[in-house]
């Protein structure tokens, strides 16, 4: 997997490792983290890598069906777990632009008639860490 960076702003967390709470291009998104928000103040500005983790349950059929408003963005499925809506941008690896971020490997396809499909991958975990 790519990270991608990303100015956040830091609003909650539960602790080193647990659910975060940060803001992205006016997107609150529910991380692991891993960049130490306990010793931030709610409000701080800092830029964040956003790691995120690909589900290995998602079948072929449902990636490809999943996406039907060709939308690129994160939908929250519950805690820090989503379901990534993109476009393949490239095979061999796999890579899905998703607006904030890539996701890569999320499926594995040699196929080059993917790229331009519009699909959607469940995120496992979303991590975040200091940029």
């Amino acid at each position: 997997m790519t990270a991608s960076i990303v100015a956040a702003t830091f609003i909650a967390t539960e602790g080193d490792y647990l659910e975060a709470v940060i803001e992205v291009d006016g997107q609150r998104l529910h991380v692991m983290d891993e960049f130490g928000g306990a010793q931030m103040a709610a409000g701080t500005q800092f830029q964040a890598e956003l790691w995120p983790m690909a589900s290995e349950i998602d079948d072929w059929d449902a990636i490809f069906d999943a996406n039907p408003g060709r939308e690129k963005r994160l939908l929250r499925l519950d805690g820090w777990r989503y379901l990534a809506l993109g476009v393949v941008t490239q095979v061999d690896p796999v890579v899905c632009d998703c607006g904030l971020l890539q996701v890569e490997d999320a499926f594995h396809t040699r196929d080059e008639r993917c790229v331009g499909a519009y699909v959607g991958v469940t995120l496992a975990r979303l991590d975040a860490c200091l940029a």
